[in-house]
């Protein structure tokens, strides 16, 4: 990760020193949010002392994320932390983000299937559970789903009426249909 600290109106070389390395020194909690060896990342500091406001304004460049955050505070240390504070959070929150929306899609993606045993039932050894599609279908899209289907039906909410419908291979070959 590329660290610029940049300083306005910073007289005293100990001070700017001293700042610069507490800079340094706190961008450590940021490294943690930040994947620096996957994406090129920027981390600016601009650092500005005028009569008694001290504003500390960070500015992160890492791959899709762009924030920026501005304190002034009358101590620059406590302005570098609450912006560093800032920024964390908002690292955070996007992380959080990105992680909700793959766990979402996730599920959207996956077929849930359960099987569990019947005890009380002796006829049937497993019962299996399968979701069917949300998206309503065609009858043409049907038949195309039931010709390439290892089963020999397939239910489906039908696009034109609505309504859940169950198309089945008879004897013969023959195409059966079943609705409501």
């Amino acid at each position: 990760m590329k660290v610029i600290v940049t300083t306005r109106h910073i007289q005293d070389q100990l001070k700017l020193e001293n700042l610069k390395r507490y800079v340094l020194k706190k961008t450590k909690r940021i490294e943690r949010y930040i994947r620096a060896d996957r994406e090129p990342s920027e981390l600016r500091f601009i650092l500005t002392v005028e009569k008694f406001r001290n504003t500390a304004e960070l500015i992160i460049n890492s791959g899709n994320f762009k924030a920026t955050a501005s304190v002034q505070s009358e101590d620059m240390h406590s302005a570098i932390d609450r912006a560093i504070e800032t920024i964390i959070k908002q690292l955070k929150k996007q992380t959080d983000r990105k992680i909700r929306t793959k766990r979402r899609e996730s599920l959207k993606t996956k077929p849930r299937i359960k099987a569990s045993k019947l005890s009380k039932n002796k006829n049937f050894d497993t019962l299996m559970f399968e979701k069917l599609p949300k998206k309503p279908m065609s009858m043409e899209e049907a038949l195309l789903q039931l010709k390439v289907s290892e089963l020999g039906f397939i239910a489906f909410t039908n696009s034109e009426t609505e309504a859940m419908n169950v198309l089945y291979k008879g004897k013969g070959g023959k195409i059966g249909l079943i609705e409501p």
